[in-house]
């Protein structure tokens, strides 16, 4: 009975707070040919909108594609396209030119991110540099991240780190693929994200703190990303409906609260586990430990605590760690099922790796800048399947002038990525997985691939990701025969998510090449 009168008077005010917006909804401006838009200047076209909701009707999933087909029906041509997202104004970007145009002129204009609520929920004192809002918090992130983790220098130094991991991913599919100690060697279904994942999460975590994850900690941490990255894509609707997030239908602010302190309890235990093991080794033993993130942050800290406290530290360690994990493991995916379906493009790359590292070695990250056809595959998978088709979500701080068209203050902008970067009037077959056109691939190119982002809000791991990616293809193809579960191509559907999952995840068949049996066997002993 209580909760039936409950469910009443919830209907009650949901109706009351409905009826209210109806009466006070006043439809956005139209210019002379019935486009919508507001502001001065030309206006943005736009779909019919509804009260309250905006265009959240129109929203299906996967997301980039509803996205870029109303971009297709309701664009005038000019690249933009407005949207509102319950009371949430939303610039949609589908023209590489206007894309260019917001990350140069207007970059520091469109620095921001969107402030809300599930982002503000789920990071709680703990944002990710990603995440932050541009200002000097970020700035100071940003540069302890790349100084410490990311700049050539520390990749260099950590590569060591990269290698191990290889050869851990390539000892453990080793043993899966024995029935028992001794045992011929035979095909085994893998869970190839699962794999790839595991690689990734223990390549940031050595730099990060050196030492690998536990198996219960690999698998919970890439719950918590999930969860995290499922909260943080732009139709969630609570975000942009009050009401919704008012009465908290599915408990998503319960979870989002949970997610919260999950991540802040995980990022502190790393910082602490690791001050423990550091005054433990400090009073056994003379030898300096190898340097790693925390480390070097907490050597910081001491002598400037106010610069470096525990939240700093943490928000950098966790950042690293999401960033990290989740988009490597979903680039490593995509690329092996494009293999798959692509069997000839595996023959030529596994050549090529024979060729420059031998069968007598495992591959390392010295080795990856000799394999030009590698990083065509890599590059190919990214401008297929961008790391986030959308990007991450930016705003602006101040009115700008976009294409001519004036863009207020507070506009979320998102920027179609995934369709730039099949145009076919910038590319050849754009939606076939053709390695070879980036061949001789010239650096004053890349304007035309932004799978990272551009501006001062670029991802400053591209440089990590493409070596962590290198590393993990290049030692499974050296050491294994990947095929096909059944005779049916591997099913490429896209999954809606911030960094765009597949569908149906990819499970294949591996087997250990005969040619690297001997050396595998030296991994397993």
């Amino acid at each position: 009975m209580e909760f039936s009168q409950a469910l009443g008077l919830a209907s009650l005010l949901l109706s009351t707070w409905l009826l209210f917006h109806l009466i006070t909804y006043q439809a956005p401006p139209k210019n002379a040919n019935g486009d919508g838009g507001y502001g001065r200047g030309r206006s943005i076209p736009s779909p019919p909108a509804l009260p309250v909701v905006g265009h959240l009707h129109l929203l299906k999933k996967p997301l980039h594609r509803s996205l870029a087909a109303l971009a297709a029906r309701y664009g005038d041509g000019s690249g933009l396209l407005l949207l509102r997202f319950g009371a949430r104004p939303v610039l949609f970007v589908s023209s590489q030119a206007v894309a260019d145009e917001c990350f140069t002129v207007h970059d520091v204009a469109l620095a921001d991110r969107p402030g809300l609520a599930s982002r503000r929920l789920l990071t709680d004192d703990c944002p990710t540099i990603a995440t932050t809002d541009y200002g000097p918090r970020w700035r100071h992130l940003r540069r302890i991240a790349t100084v410490h983790a990311l700049c050539s220098h520390r990749l260099a130094a950590t590569s060591a780190a990269r290698d191990a991991e290889a050869r851990a991913m390539a000892g453990n599919l080793w043993r899966r693929s024995l029935a028992s100690p001794g045992a011929a060697a035979s095909a085994v279904v893998v869970s190839v994200k699962s794999a790839a994942y595991d690689f990734a999460a223990n390549v940031i975590m050595s730099m990060v703190a050196g030492k690998r994850m536990a198996e219960e900690d690999v698998l919970r941490f890439k719950a918590l990303t999930e969860a995290g990255l499922a909260a943080a894509g732009a139709a969630n609707r609570q975000d942009f409906l009050p009401f919704l997030r008012l009465l908290d239908f599915g408990r998503v602010n319960r979870r989002l609260a949970g997610l919260a302190k999950e991540r802040h309890d995980l990022g502190q235990r790393i910082v602490d586990e690791y001050r423990r093991r550091r005054l433990a080794a400090d009073d056994s033993s003379s030898t300096p430990p190898r340097r790693t993130v925390i480390g070097d942050l907490l050597r910081q800290q001491e002598s400037s605590p106010e610069s470096y406290p525990d939240d700093v530290i943490r928000t950098v360690c966790l950042s690293l760690l999401q960033a990290g994990t989740d988009t490597s493991a979903s680039m490593i995916e995509w690329a092996m099922a494009l293999l798959l379906n692509n069997p000839y493009v595996i023959k030529k790359a596994t050549a090529e790796i024979d060729s420059v590292v031998g069968m007598s070695r495992l591959l390392q990250e010295s080795d990856l800048a000799g394999l030009p056809y590698l990083r065509c595959i890599i590059t190919e998978t990214l401008r297929l399947y961008p790391l986030a088709p959308h990007l991450v979500p930016h705003e602006a701080s101040c009115d700008c002038v976009v294409a001519g068209r004036t863009v207020p203050r507070g506009t979320m902008v998102l920027v179609d990525v995934y369709s730039m970067q099949r145009d076919p009037r910038l590319w050849d077959d754009p939606e076939k997985f053709i390695p070879e056109r980036f061949k001789g691939f010239k650096a004053d190119e890349s304007r035309w691939m932004m799978p990272f982002g551009m501006g001062r809000r670029k991802c400053p791991g591209e440089g990590l990701a493409l070596r962590t990616v290198g590393m993990a293809l290049g030692v499974m193809m050296q050491c294994f025969k990947w095929e096909r579960v059944g005779k049916e191509k591997v099913d490429m559907s896209e999954g809606s998510g911030l960094t765009m999952p597949m569908a149906v995840p990819l499970v294949a068949l591996c087997q250990p090449r005969m040619e690297m049996e001997s050396m595998l066997k030296t991994l397993y002993e």
